[in-house]
């Protein structure tokens, strides 16, 4: 299975962002200050508004049950690397794919409304530099060792500005991004 260490910083906090607002929803408290912190913390744009808009499609027209790890679990699970690909093809530009990605996640109804905040979510991402890249099945399923991981490894964009983010919150947050961040390196 995929770490979520392995990821970027950007498709980690895509992941943490959609586990702490599921954990929100499951333990019923707010975390839009918890989100809007984490955000500020990094430098993007408050994507609060936008997370909540789209779990809260999610949460209403799933065509299926999607799973959402803890926040400290160290793997990725399917539902969260089909969040990272929407992403992902929102912000490279290929609106297409992302629409397609929401209507195998969704209902049509709620795939349609969905399009807007997740549109918005990729762009402040991506304003802010923090480019999200596809993940690929083969790294769902083996992660990032094995026999191929040398070849995963070589057709990924660099990733040393994400890395470098990364170990700055590492060492130098104290917030709850950071906090997860600690759990997964």
């Amino acid at each position: 299975m995929l770490i979520t260490s392995e990821l970027s910083a950007g498709q980690q906090l895509a992941v943490w962002s959609g586990r702490t607002w599921m954990a929100g929803l499951r333990e019923r408290r707010p975390v839009r200050a918890e989100l809007v912190d984490a955000y500020r913390s990094v430098g993007i744009a408050c994507a609060a508004d936008d997370i909540d808009e789209l779990f809260g499609l999610i949460v209403a027209g799933a065509k299926r049950v999607l799973t959402f790890g803890a926040t400290a679990c160290p793997f990725v699970h399917p539902a969260e690397a089909v969040l990272v690909n929407c992403l992902s093809a929102y912000q490279s530009g290929c609106d297409k794919c992302g629409k397609a990605i929401l209507g195998q996640m969704l209902n049509p109804a709620e795939a349609f409304l969905a399009m807007a905040p997740v549109e918005r979510w990729a762009r402040k991402l991506g304003d802010a530099g923090w480019s999200l890249a596809m993940v690929t099945v083969d790294q769902l399923i083996s992660g990032g060792s094995g026999p191929d991981a040398g070849d995963r490894a070589a057709a990924q964009p660099d990733r040393r500005d994400d890395l470098e983010r990364a170990r700055a919150l590492h060492v130098a947050g104290s917030g709850p991004l950071a906090r997860a961040l600690r759990t997964w390196h």
